[in-house]
C-alpha cells in the first residue's frame, strides 16, 4: 500500500488528502480520492491501470478528484486504453442518493455496512463509522493478514471489534490529544488512537488525516503514551508492506 495523501480537509502544497494505492498479484485497487490524488497516483500508476476504486464517504477530502478520475476513464475508453468499466464502490445508504453517476468508463456501485467485496485475492468488508456523513471503514484481508482503514470517525468502544488484531491499523488521527472535543468535528485525537490500537491489541498504527497545526510528529508521541506497538505517521509516498 502507497500513501498517496495523508492530510485532512486539504492538501499541503504539492501533495495531497485522503488517497491509497494497493498493489497485489498485478491488481491496482485505490481507495479514496482526495484533492490531489490523481497527481501522485500517476507518480506510480496511468489511470488506465487502475482496477477497483473504494470511497469511504462523500466528503470533498475524499472525493475531490473523483469526477476527474471518471473524465480520465472515459477518455481512456474512447481512446482504447481502457477496456472494462473501472467499478467505483461508493458508500451510501440505500435511502441515500449518491451524487456521482456512472458514466461512461466507469460504473458506481453502492456499499453499505456489513457488505463484503472480494477483488483482486482480497477480501473487502465494510463497517460503519461514526462521521457527519454515512462513512465506511475497511476490513482488508489477504493472506492471512488483516489491514483496517478506518476512514473518518470520532472515537467509539464499538470500533475496537472491527480493529481487533489487525496486522496494519490505518487511523485517522485529526487532533493533537489537548483537543479533547474531537468528537464533535466526526474526528479522533491522538489519546484516542492510542486508545483504541491498544484495546483492539494491533500490531501496527499508521497515523493519516492529519492537522496542518502543530508538529506531526507529536501525534505519534502521543500515541505512544497509550500504546506501546510500532507507530508510524503517514506521508506522501509512504509504502506498507505486508
Amino acid at each position: 500500500m502507497t500513501v498517496l495523501g495523508p492530510w485532512g480537509a486539504y492538501p499541503k502544497a504539492g501533495e495531497a488528502t485522503a488517497g491509497y494505492l494497493i498493489e497485489h498479484e498485478g491488481h491496482n485497487i485505490l481507495i479514496d480520492c482526495g484533492s490531489g490524488v490523481l497527481a501522485k497516483l500517476q507518480q506510480y500508476k496511468t489511470l488506465d491501470e487502475l482496477d477497483y476504486v473504494f470511497i469511504s464517504h462523500s466528503h470533498y477530502d475524499h472525493i475531490a478528484d473523483l469526477g476527474c478520475l471518471q473524465y480520465a476513464c472515459l477518455i481512456d475508453m474512447d481512446l482504447g486504453r481502457r477496456s472494462e468499466l473501472l467499478p467505483i464502490f461508493m458508500a451510501g445508504e440505500k435511502a441515500e442518493q449518491i451524487s456521482f453517476k456512472s458514466m461512461s468508463g466507469s460504473e458506481i456501485r453502492r456499499i453499505e455496512a456489513g457488505q463484503r467485496v472480494d477483488c483482486a485475492g482480497l477480501q473487502m468488508t465494510f463497517f460503519k463509522t461514526f462521521h457527519g456523513a454515512y462513512c465506511l471503514g475497511m476490513d482488508i484481508r489477504v493472506n492471512g493478514l488483516k489491514i483496517v482503514y478506518t476512514a473518518d470517525t470520532y472515537y467509539d468502544d464499538s470500533l475496537i471489534q472491527y480493529c481487533a488484531d489487525a496486522d496494519v491499523l490505518i487511523a485517522e488521527t485529526s487532533f493533537y490529544s489537548d483537543i479533547r472535543d474531537a468528537r464533535k468535528y466526526g474526528h479522533m485525537n491522538a489519546e484516542e488512537v492510542g486508545l483504541l490500537a491498544r484495546e483492539a491489541g494491533v500490531r501496527k498504527v499508521v497515523l493519516t488525516h492529519l492537522p496542518h497545526f502543530g508538529k506531526v510528529e507529536q501525534l505519534a508521541e502521543e500515541v505512544a503514551a497509550i500504546y506501546q506497538g510500532e507507530i508510524e505517521v503517514a506521508y506522501c509516498g509512504m509504502v506498507i508492506e505486508l
